[in-house]
């Protein structure tokens, strides 16, 4: 694996300032020089429907900051990109210091990926 992609993989690409319901989604690692900020100010987070909504945007963020899912680019792009995506979402979870919000992406990360079969003849 380029040494330069495994070292990109453990830094988080979701930075979070939660100030007054906001959030900054950026690539500190400048590879992607994308930036994002999360909203949640209209969001009411001891509520499972509010706390589901943020985890929501912030994956959405999350695959902004990180870009496309590196499948057909080979496996160490596909490899950075799942290191990139799930430190995002961690890091972004736990910055928000939301109980409920940590709740949702814990069930959310349980669930299985989907399977995509490939058939021939």
């Amino acid at each position: 694996m380029n040494k330069s992609i495994a070292r990109r993989a453990f830094v988080p690409a979701l930075m979070l300032a939660c100030v007054t319901g906001t959030a900054l989604a950026q690539d500190p690692s400048g590879a992607s020089g994308k930036v994002m900020t999360v909203r949640y100010s209209d969001l009411n987070l001891s509520t499972t429907a509010g706390a589901t909504t943020l985890y929501n945007r912030i994956v959405g963020a999350a695959h902004f900051v990180c870009g496309e899912v590196g499948y057909p680019n080979g496996i160490d792009m596909q490899n950075y990109w799942n290191a990139c995506f799930k430190t995002a979402v961690d890091n972004a979870v736990t910055k928000v210091h939301s109980p409920l919000l940590t709740q949702v992406a814990s069930k959310e990360r349980a669930k299985p990926a989907p399977v995509t079969a490939m058939l021939s003849k």
